[in-house]
């Protein structure tokens, strides 16, 4: 792919981005007893080496039952100035009885009534202000299931960055539910209250995790958001007619080695409009560095080649000019401000 003549001097934003969450294992089942081995020993031996040696302030989603452990907190807290920490909602974990009864984190906060989640999210806020010191400013949902009412919650209480939608993509539930982000913008932008799909005048910036479909860029964005795949029988003709081309390119070096995150840094930077920077935004699971924690990596030799993966990107990456890296509320600076289509 050609880059456009002046396309290579744009400025580059990346936010590396990372759902922490417990020691969790094959289908992202919850490991009993609650156990934190992936945050404690593969954050600062394996990802904070990484983001260190270039010097990035990485953003940590906190989830919270981590943010109930003492010794994470301490962790994260240690972390003052080399790191962002933001709140990442798995429902399950607030306001419950026993941690020791639950084995899955696999509701969408669009589950629940809006009373219930803004009830959530206070608690998720209050936790993270308590055990860290201060109030977080940026958020991603569990399982990306954000509704119609998260981003004025999220106003409501203080944040100034979500991202929680991946363009192109959408994650059905049982029932007709579920959440929809087909014509989404790709870049940052202020979404609508009611739609969190489309531009709009929330004051809340929404920073989408970084991903490409070739297929769905060539429909107009008006024209994706009459989509409705949440609906069973638009999912299973979508499915049918569509599978290949539905598939996405994500820049997570959990699917991607660096060729192919390089391929989807190219592909944004060919289709940027006009002169603002390019952000990209990078997301994985702190799970995914230590080896046992997550569905993906069982072996030792397993997180060796994520991690490698990801400094090769970051190497080839970072070699070219005008990049830099952001923690995910300094995208909300108004320097960075820019309008999405």
């Amino acid at each position: 792919m050609r880059i456009p003549d002046g396309a290579t001097n744009r400025q580059i934003h990346l936010a590396v981005t990372i759902d922490t969450e417990c020691d969790k294992g094959p289908g992202w089942r919850v490991r009993q007893p609650l156990g934190f081995k992936n945050i404690l020993e593969g954050v600062p031996d394996r990802l904070q080496r990484t983001f260190d040696k270039w010097g990035i302030r990485a953003t940590y989603l906190l989830s919270p039952e981590v943010l109930g452990n003492a010794d994470c907190a301490q962790l994260f807290r240690n972390l003052a100035g080399r790191a962002e920490l933001g709140t990442h909602l798995h429902s399950e974990f607030v306001n419950c009885q026993s941690q020791e009864t639950i084995t899955e984190t696999s509701s969408f906060q669009s589950d629940f009534p809006p009373e219930i989640e803004l009830k959530n999210l206070k608690a998720l806020t209050n936790l993270f202000v308590e055990r860290i010191g201060y109030a977080p400013t940026s958020f991603r949902a569990g399982r990306f299931g954000i509704s119609g009412h998260t981003i004025r919650f999220l106003e409501q209480l203080g944040y100034t960055v979500d991202s929680s939608v991946t363009p192109h993509m959408w994650w059905w539930r049982a029932r007709g539910r579920g959440v929809n982000f087909l014509g989404a913008p790709d870049q940052p932008y202020h979404p609508n209250e009611n739609d969190f799909r489309r531009p709009g005048s929330a004051r809340l910036l929404e920073v989408p995790v970084t991903l490409v479909n070739r297929f769905w860029d060539k429909w107009p964005r008006p024209v994706l958001r009459q989509i409705n795949p949440i609906n069973r029988m638009q999912t299973i003709a979508l499915n049918t007619l569509l599978r290949k081309q539905m598939q996405c390119s994500w820049l997570r070096p959990t699917y991607a080695d660096a060729d192919e995150m390089l391929a989807v840094t190219d592909y944004m930077l060919h289709h940027a409009k006009g002169d603002a920077p390019l952000v990209l935004c990078m997301m994985f699971h702190s799970n995914e560095a230590t080896a046992g924690m997550s569905p993906y990596y069982e072996t030792e030799a397993q997180v060796d080649e994520f991690i490698d993966r990801l400094e090769r990107y970051l190497d080839a990456l970072f070699a070219r000019p005008n990049v830099s890296a952001l923690g995910l509320s300094d995208v909300a600076r108004p320097e960075m401000a820019r309008t999405a289509a």
